[in-house]
């Protein structure tokens, strides 16, 4: 496993580093393609539901999976193996993407409750990811598994002027951890009126992210 998480990332970073458009990067990115697919390690998200339209939608978010590494390779963080950036992308984005193009929409309704996610009413409603331990389980491990993951690097990019350690991601977790401004700015030794402002302009920044990732409607 090991050697093939050394020979994915090769891959990506020889596309990264050719330029766009050049034969060397469609051949280092046709590699990369061909390597996932053969490992047999690509992720089967949801297995065992949407009977009779599980294939169809898997293929289709195949698709889109590899249209979308192909145009933004250059979104790939070296600091992580590649397999995981994969089936992050797979299992959060494209596969429900692909569900709702694939499946018809009386049979979407009725396969909605198995795949939950969080509504854009919801996500505000709940003070903008200030979530506890006492909310729906499957949604809070959906936005802790967004800000962990941080597939394209920009939650923990994002931070306070001078302060990297103050980043979204870092603050994110430490709320829905439960830990009070108070705690963090004691920790960060920076003015909670600051943590509170910086916080706030970023859930407004990322809310299209978090759509793409965990929110349904």
């Amino acid at each position: 496993m090991n050697e093939l998480n050394v020979r994915l990332k090769q891959l990506a970073l020889t596309a990264q580093q050719s330029p766009a458009k050049s034969h060397n990067r469609r051949l280092a990115l046709a590699q990369l393609i061909k390597e996932i697919l053969q490992s047999g390690r690509l992720c089967r998200p949801h297995k065992g539901k949407f009977r009779g339209f599980y294939d169809d939608i898997y293929a289709e978010a195949k698709q889109k999976l590899f249209c979308y590494i192909c145009e933004n390779i250059d979104r790939y963080n070296p600091q992580y193996d590649v397999l995981p950036w994969v089936n992050f992308l797979f299992a959060k984005r494209f596969f429900i993407e692909a569900s709702r193009e694939v499946m018809p929409k009386g049979f979407q309704r009725a396969y909605q409750s198995q795949v939950t996610r969080l509504t854009l009413e919801q996500l505000e409603q709940k003070t903008s990811l200030q979530f506890t331990h006492s909310s729906t389980p499957s949604i809070l491990q959906e936005v802790i598994d967004v800000l962990q993951e941080d597939p394209e690097g920009i939650f923990q990019s994002t931070h306070i002027v001078n302060q990297p350690v103050a980043n979204f991601k870092f603050l994110a977790l430490k709320v829905m951890a439960g830990y009070s401004w108070k705690e963090i700015s004691n920790e960060l030794g920076i003015k909670i009126s600051t943590l509170n402002s910086f916080y706030q302009r970023c859930l407004v920044r990322f809310r299209p992210k978090f759509r793409e990732y965990v929110i349904v409607s």
